[in-house]
């Protein structure tokens, strides 16, 4: 049997880690699409190599992650960030391009000048393609974090998973997993109702 305190406090950690890394790489991920959508030609250098290390995967980095940081709640961290910045640069860029040119160009014939502009027009309609870039990142950190959690914490459902396997207890091992995937469907339709209500997805 699954002791309750053990569960929600497993489940109290994971979500803490995810939310804060998620909220990190979300936060680093817009400065860096808001930096390339202002200066096109860093954008079209740039983005050969953002799309290099969104292929690879942030687990290709452990040797290096572990040499330079050892292992627990760095480790995890940084291996969290290399999972989901790059995606989010250009799902956060995606949502920058999708304004419509019409709302650009009125507000630039009613003299909005170009950091006005920016401010008033095009940053507000992009929210919610940013939002919904957050919602992205989120599953990615939510599929990320297990096998992170494994990389020396001593918490999280991650580790209870690990911890559940060398002690061969496989029917703790499918709750978790399914307490796992049901938290993902959960949170997955939270940030989608938040944004379909606050911030709506304006198409060209």
């Amino acid at each position: 049997m699954i002791e309750l305190s053990i569960l929600l406090t497993d489940m109290l950690f994971t979500v803490s880690r995810v939310l804060t890394w998620t909220l990190l790489s979300w936060l680093l991920s817009i400065g860096g699409a808001l930096s390339l959508y202002m200066h096109p030609p860093a954008q079209r250098y740039s983005m050969p190599l953002i799309n290099l290390f969104r292929h690879i995967s942030p687990f290709c980095w452990l040797p290096l992650i572990i040499l330079m940081m050892g292992i627990g709640e760095i480790a995890v961290g940084m291996v969290m960030i290399l999972a989901m910045v790059f995606s989010g640069i250009i799902t956060n860029l995606e949502a920058l391009f999708n304004i419509p040119k019409a709302v650009k160009e009125q507000g630039s014939i009613d003299g909005a000048r170009r950091l006005r502009l920016f401010w008033n027009i095009e940053l507000p309609l992009a929210m919610g393609g940013m939002i919904n870039s957050f919602r992205i990142l989120w599953s990615v950190g939510w599929t990320t974090i297990i096998a992170a959690e494994m990389l020396g914490v001593k918490s999280g459902m991650g580790y209870r998973l690990l911890d559940y396997r060398y002690l061969l207890q496989y029917r703790q091992m499918l709750v978790y997993i399914a307490i796992i995937g049901s938290i993902g469907i959960i949170t997955d339709w939270v940030i989608l109702k938040f944004r379909e209500r606050y911030f709506p997805i304006y198409h060209t």
